[in-house]
């Protein structure tokens, strides 16, 4: 997966908040989505996504309490 970059940061910031970070916040944001990414990754490798369950709205609903 791509890594997060500091302008990623600036740039989304400006979008959603309508102001930005500090470079050097917006820098260690990023190293903490690129960590958080990569812990991610690993806990997820031996999880198959490739399968969905044959009813999937049963399967929600389940989950869901109904």
């Amino acid at each position: 997966m791509a890594e997060i970059s500091k302008e990623r940061i600036l740039i989304d910031a400006m979008q959603i908040t309508g102001g930005k970070p500090t470079a050097e916040r917006a820098e260690e944001l990023a190293g903490m989505l690129n960590r958080l990414t990569e812990a991610l990754d690993k806990a997820a490798a031996d999880v198959p996504f490739e399968a969905e369950p044959a009813d999937m709205q049963a399967a929600l609903d389940q989950l869901a309490g109904d």
